[in-house]
């Protein structure tokens, strides 16, 4: 299996910015397109072209189906969620919603089996991370550095109560597990994402984080609640997200390929499920769905168990490394050439952190075609 180590995915990982420096960051190497003429219209960024064509490297016994026995990865629950809390902190807040229907996003996040995505010179691109940034806060074993993640986004509700995380994929839209905001599709209550969050016991941060009311919700219609298969959702945020301009802020890229074998990171609470403050961090195996689904079948769920191969991925089997109770929706991400793609969503698993029991998290490559016209939704 290839080990991805974090410290070796930038080029630059020895370089470092100042925040007063931040404005002049190129952040995109510049693309040339095809020479048959083919470029984006209409607003685009991007087009999807054939593979080669673009002239840059970084284009880019019991129930089957374990209902009533998963451990969900959830602490939405009012009496999980007492005492946890998100500091206040220096905040953008964005409420207008006239510009979610105004928006034109037409360039496609992610294109089909032999075709890559070419994108305008100077044009923002998704999975990309900043150098890190000078004098940023010292950091713990296995916790994840100042802007490491910096798609990485919480989801508070009233109180600013934790109730899961998710992930920016454009500067509009965040993905998460559907099984994170049922309390929130109906009636009253209000859901909000902050951005650029790493330290949720300070009051501040380094740089101001932003935060989003949620004005559309987007379940997966097939979402099974006893299940959890096709535990997606999509939320349209309140105002669109500037791009580019700080490094905690940016967006992953959706899956291109299988990363079956590959060595990701995801957030992690180790074995206690606790609520953490600042994201903990850890890298675990792809596993495939044959050896998942043998290894789930050792658990309460019994050798009758189906694993839904479409829904679920798996990640994981390592001792004391799982995403736990804490974590539902948080992002499984791996890196390709540079570039960070969301390849699963914490959704359950059998325990936490076992050694041999991977935990199973929404395979996002299913719903490539759902979240992309989902977005485009007026």
């Amino acid at each position: 299996m290839v080990r991805i180590l974090l410290g070796l995915v930038l080029v630059l990982a020895s370089s470092f910015y100042s925040v007063a420096a931040l404005s002049t960051i190129e952040l995109n190497p510049a693309f040339n397109f095809p020479q048959d003429g083919a470029a984006p219209s209409n607003g685009q960024t991007c087009i999807c072209v054939p593979t080669g064509r673009c002239n840059t490297s970084t284009s880019g016994g019991g129930t089957t189906d374990g209902a009533g026995q998963l451990d969900v990865r959830i602490v939405s629950n009012p009496s999980a969620n007492t005492g946890v809390t998100i500091g206040t902190t220096t905040t953008t807040i964005a409420n207008n919603v006239a510009s979610v229907i105004t928006v034109n996003i037409v360039s496609p996040a992610s294109c089909q089996t032999g075709l890559e995505r070419c994108c305008l010179a100077g044009s923002y691109q998704c999975g990309l991370q900043y150098p890190p940034i000078a004098n940023s806060p010292a950091v713990s074993a296995n916790q994840a550095s100042y802007g490491e993640y910096p798609w990485q986004v919480v989801l508070l509700g009233p109180g600013d109560v934790y109730v899961g995380s998710g992930v920016l994929i454009d500067n509009l839209h965040v993905l998460t597990a559907a099984h994170k905001i049922s309390d929130y599709t109906s009636g009253s209550r209000t859901l909000k994402v902050r951005l650029g969050e790493w330290d949720a016991a300070s009051t501040s941060e380094p740089l101001p984080v932003q935060e989003y009311n949620v004005a559309r919700y987007f379940v997966h219609p097939s979402f099974n609640s006893a299940n959890l298969r096709n535990d997606i959702a999509v939320l349209r945020l309140s105002g669109t997200v500037t791009l580019g301009t700080t490094p905690t802020i940016a967006t992953a890229c959706l899956p291109v390929t299988s990363f079956v074998g590959s060595r990701c990171w995801g957030k992690n609470d180790f074995v206690s499920g606790a609520f953490q403050s600042i994201p903990k961090e850890v890298d675990v195996p792809i596993v495939s769905a044959a050896n998942c689904q043998t290894a789930l079948r050792t658990t309460r769920l019994g050798t009758s168990f189906v694993l839904d191969s479409t829904s679920f991925i798996c990640a994981g089997g390592e001792l004391g490394k799982d995403a736990c109770t804490g974590d539902g929706g948080s992002p499984l991400v791996c890196a390709l050439n540079g570039r960070w793609y969301v390849v699963g969503l914490v959704a359950w698993g059998i325990g936490c952190g076992a050694n041999g029991i991977p935990g199973v998290y929404v395979n996002v490559a299913s719903y490539n075609t759902w979240i992309t016209s989902t977005i485009a939704t007026i």
